[in-house]
């Protein structure tokens, strides 16, 4: 039976202890004990909290936490225990992996497993109830894999993987290390190409893989096709929210962020460190340009530039969509001036077709 290695810890630490650990000044009680992070909301005794800008001094003069992450320029509030650091909100997502680590569990497979005999797992992998580990699988140290995975013929999966329940990766596809797939995503699944042949939908044979480089965390639900030839290719440090579909053959580069909801299309490519929002559609064969930014709900059918942010149904600059914006609202406004220059120029047509009485 495959259990924790150790409970879930609870963590305690004096604020000193932290400030050594983290940099920053302590105002106060450096000695208290610190236990957990919370929000400035919710945060009480033994809780440790941030105020990124002095405008919540009030809610930090009427909180109950033990300490306050603050800036460096934050005023004092006698009475509350403030540690001064210049990024806050950094050193806060700090002490929440601090204080609330990822759950290491003891390597072994479960008897339920189903492992083929020709699959190559190292001996600190942890494998979970009712999963299946195919035939040519390798999988790396430090690697977990929770219940009800299924993990196709020749998959490969590297070190300190995390992959969570329910995930499906089909045949051939290639996981770096320190890759996250959390549950229900399936990688690997066929490409969404059909021909009209024959008087019907001929399916185009989906016959290449998936790659996910190092670093690569993947949403629940998340499904990524294979390539037709060739590779999909999710590239290192891309992040993928809940429920997004990527198409095959795209290349995704290093740092992508994509939001929930987002639908890719064959032969996308998107640059590094862009950004696609939620519910944002783009067309087949679509270059996204490093750095550039797609707008919550957009539909991209251009390329879009390095660097730019497109907004909108066709997605285009959302310098000129905010124009356009403007000019919309301001139709109503429009309306009435035509229909006073429509009067006027019937007015004077009026009067020049009149006859002259002389």
């Amino acid at each position: 039976m495959v259990n924790l290695t150790e409970p879930e810890i609870s963590l305690t630490a004096s604020l000193r202890e932290l400030r050594d650990r983290f940099g920053g000044t302590v105002i106060g009680d450096s000695g208290v004990n610190i236990e957990a992070c919370a929000s400035l909301k919710t945060a009480g005794k033994g809780d440790i909290t941030f105020a990124e800008a002095a405008r919540y001094r009030p809610q930090v003069e009427a909180g109950g936490a033990s300490a306050y992450l603050v800036t460096e320029d934050f005023p004092d509030i006698p009475g509350k225990t403030l540690w001064a650091v210049a990024r806050p909100r950094e050193t806060f997502i700090r002490l929440l992996a601090y204080f609330h680590p990822d759950p290491q569990y003891a390597p072994g497979v479960h008897a339920s497993a189903a492992v083929a005999a020709s699959a190559q797992l190292d001996h600190t992998v942890c494998v979970f109830e009712y999963v299946f580990i195919g035939e040519d699988v390798r999988v790396g140290g430090g690697t977990s894999i929770e219940s009800g995975v299924h993990v196709g013929r020749g998959v490969t999966i590297g070190e300190d993987c995390r992959i969570g329940p329910n995930v499906s990766l089909m045949r051939g596809v290639r996981l770096a290390n320190r890759v996250t797939v959390h549950a229900g995503a399936v990688i690997g699944g066929d490409g969404f190409g059909y021909l009209w042949m024959d008087n019907r939908h001929t399916k185009v044979p989906s016959l290449g893989s998936v790659q996910i480089d190092d670093d690569v965390e993947i949403g629940c639900n998340v499904c990524i096709d294979r390539a037709t030839f060739g590779m999909t290719r999710i590239r290192r440090g891309v992040r993928i929210d809940n429920l997004v579909q990527i198409g095959h053959n795209n290349d995704i580069g290093e740092d992508a962020i994509i939001v929930s909801q987002v639908g890719l299309s064959g032969t996308v490519k998107v640059g590094k460190r862009a950004v696609l929002a939620g519910q944002a559609g783009v067309a087949d064969h679509i270059e996204i340009g490093e750095g550039a930014t797609v707008a919550a709900a957009s539909g991209v059918s251009k390329d879009v530039p390095p660097g730019e942010t497109v907004w909108g149904y066709p997605a285009r600059s959302i310098r000129k969509a905010w124009r356009e914006l403007a000019h919309v609202a301001r139709l109503p406004q429009f309306r009435r001036h035509i229909k006073v220059l429509e009067t006027r120029v019937k007015t004077l047509e009026e009067q020049t077709n009149k006859p002259d009485s002389s």
